[in-house]
């Protein structure tokens, strides 16, 4: 089973790679995003996601641990 998820993960890092234009020196950062992504996707988090749109900022926050 863990050798189903490794060649899941290579397959998606290289979909990361070629998207990115296939640049070098970033193979370990391909790797984790596409581990998080399959990780996301496993969960069904990822269904909820568009790799196609950055994440919006959150609010920030207000209330009284602002500083005067």
């Amino acid at each position: 089973m863990g050798d189903d998820r490794e060649e899941r993960i290579r397959a998606r890092a290289y979909e990361i790679w070629q998207r990115e234009g296939s640049p070098v020196g970033h193979e370990n950062d391909h790797w984790l995003e596409a581990e998080q992504e399959l990780d996301a996707e496993n969960t069904g988090a990822g269904s909820a996601l568009s790799h196609d749109t950055p994440p919006q900022p959150s609010k920030p926050q207000t209330g009284s641990s602002r500083k005067a």
